[in-house]
């Protein structure tokens, strides 16, 4: 095992965590915006934050694939350069963003689900309204014919 095959793919796996740092950032800015479309109720806006979450969706898939394959390639390597600080620190900032990200999101399905309640619950009072002026109709009607005359 050469030191410099090491170092190679420690170079690789540095330029790749750099991306993946950038990407969670980017990630993280995407599910903040999402939170205030659910909260200002911009519902439209809401759909076109849909199709960039599905792909970011798809950009992680990719990202845990090209590590398994650095990893697969030769696991000996891969294992001592991960052991380098600056990957390590890396790993543990993409980590915290994670975590982050999964907060917001946690928070974004809450509200989301409060909403959908809350928008349940509306139709449920409109559907009984409409239910009670059904009822209340036929007996205006019948009122107006007694007091025009008609009835």
């Amino acid at each position: 095992m050469e030191y410099s095959q090491v170092v190679e793919l420690e170079e690789k796996l540095l330029e790749l965590l750099r991306q993946e740092y950038s990407f969670y950032q980017s990630l993280y800015l995407l599910i903040d915006k999402q939170r205030d479309h659910l909260r200002f109720e911009r519902d439209q806006k809401l759909l076109d934050l849909y199709d960039e979450i599905e792909q970011a969706e798809k950009r992680i898939l990719d990202s845990e694939e090209k590590i398994s394959n650095l990893r697969n390639a030769n696991r000996k390597i891969f294992n001592l350069a991960a052991t380098s600080p600056e990957i390590k620190k890396l790993v543990t900032s993409i980590a915290t963003l994670i975590k982050k990200n999964l907060a917001i999101i946690r928070e974004n399905e809450d509200f989301a689900s409060n909403k959908r309640t809350r928008i349940l619950e509306e139709l449920e009072q409109v559907k009984r309204m409409y239910k009670v002026l059904a009822y209340k109709k036929p007996q205006q009607e019948t009122r107006s014919k007694i007091i025009d005359g008609t009835g």
